[in-house]
């Protein structure tokens, strides 16, 4: 009776709304079951939504409650229903999970329907069936087809990531002139490292971060899924260390960028909503580490000096990646200048125990860092002149590096829908 009531409910709101627009959209899950907001649904919807406001003209949205599955209106003061009706059965058709949602399209008293345009009726996600006929059948059980939602949800997911991943690595290796750190040009201040290792590492650490992700998607515990991580994290590193021969390429983003993925694994599973709030529940026991016996130099230097260490950008949540991601909006491109400028603004913050340790004392660090900050415009000129005297002062910046690689990273999930 809940169920029948809901539907009117939603009847009467589309039409509604049809009385102050031309067009009206409608977005829910389409998956069988008296439980259509379970988390997996809830998610699709998440990224369906993002799609549709990336190509419907509208005008505004609204959200709706409901016991036959939370749904979405779009409102659009446009007045060809058929072209909005192409645009969402393309978005069903070509997206991974534009099968698991409805996406109907209003005008006047009706809807447009596929028949109307000459397309094929919509196929079962489980066979090669009418989705209607199985539906109408029962041919699936509903755990049958949540099975399948979560199956392509996952792949959907890790490929997206993956990609996202090898882009955010490679935007800032490519990135030059860069204060020390390696080029496609430069060795930067380090004679033990080049563009051809850290790429070749970049390539090797980037399945292992993937199954991190994987970990967070599938765990129950969450404290437990992290203990794993962190294991997996131990193998990136040996992994790391044999394909450069021994060097440190990038043992700090494999922290920084694991804890970040597993995270979002967790939160792609869950219906928890945010995953920075993910990030410092799993790390809320962290900083007891920089009290143990000094293994790294970010560990000494806490130890002798209390600076800020990467156990504390994931223990609060990642400030240091959101705010640079935030700086990088102002931009909203992933160009030299907007990442050059986003690298200083993330240099600029002083929190770089990789940098510290090159420069052996505070005062070496901080002058370098002042003549860094100092750079408003994106001057190549200049940045380059200061770029080669981190070199000659055998400095550089690696975990800023991290950080940025982070920033980029969520920067492309979003776009991506996936955050």
């Amino acid at each position: 009776m809940n169920i029948l009531l809901a539907r009117e409910e939603r009847r009467e709101n589309i039409a509604k709304f049809l009385a102050e627009y031309n067009v009206v959209v409608s977005l829910k899950t389409n998956v069988p079951g008296d439980n259509k907001n379970l988390p997996e649904c809830m998610r699709a919807m998440y990224v369906m939504n993002k799609e549709l406001v990336k190509r419907l003209p509208f005008h505004k949205s609204e959200s709706f409650k409901s016991k036959d599955g939370d749904y979405i209106l779009y409102k659009l003061a446009f007045d060809d229903a058929t072209h909005i009706k192409e645009i969402t059965i393309d978005l069903e058709e070509s997206h991974p999970l534009g099968r698991y949602v409805d996406i109907d399209v209003y005008t006047g008293s009706n809807s447009i329907s596929r028949k109307d345009l000459g397309y094929k009726p919509r196929q079962c996600v489980i066979c090669d069936n009418s989705a209607f006929v199985c539906m109408q059948s029962n041919a699936h059980t509903v755990d049958e087809v949540i099975g399948r939602l979560r199956h392509s949800m996952k792949h959907f997911f890790e490929d997206v990531l993956t990609i996202s991943l090898k882009k955010a690595f490679k935007y800032e290796l490519d990135l030059h002139p860069k204060f020390g750190l390696v080029t496609p040009y430069s060795d930067g201040s380090h004679k033990d490292m080049n563009y051809k290792m850290m790429l070749s590492s970049s390539e090797v650490i980037i399945p292992y971060l993937v199954k991190m992700y994987e970990v967070g998607y599938e765990s129950k515990d969450i404290d437990e899924g992290f203990n794993q991580v962190r294991m997996i994290g131990l193998d990136a590193e040996k992994a790391m260390l044999e394909d450069s021969g021994g060097v440190n390429t990038y043992k700090g983003a494999i922290f920084l960028m694991g804890v970040l993925v597993y995270a979002l694994g967790y939160y792609h599973q869950t219906i928890m909503s945010d995953p920075r709030e993910i990030v410092k529940y799993i790390s809320r026991d962290i900083l007891k580490e920089l009290e143990e016996d000094p293994n790294t130099f970010g560990i000494e230097a806490y130890q002798k000096y209390n600076v800020y260490t990467i156990r504390h950008e994931v223990y609060f949540g990642l400030p240091s990646v959101y705010k640079s991601y935030h700086f990088l909006l102002k931009y909203n491109e992933l160009s030299d200048k907007a990442l050059t400028m986003t690298l200083i603004d993330i240099i600029s913050n002083k929190n770089d125990t990789v940098g510290l340790k090159r420069a052996k004392s505070f005062p070496k660090y901080f002058d370098m860092v002042n003549k860094i900050e100092i750079i408003k415009t994106y001057d190549l000129d200049l940045i380059e002149k200061v770029s080669k005297e981190c070199i000659s002062h055998n400095i550089s910046f690696g975990g800023s590096a991290d950080v940025l690689i982070g920033t980029i990273l969520v920067y492309l999930l979003k776009q991506a829908s996936l955050m």
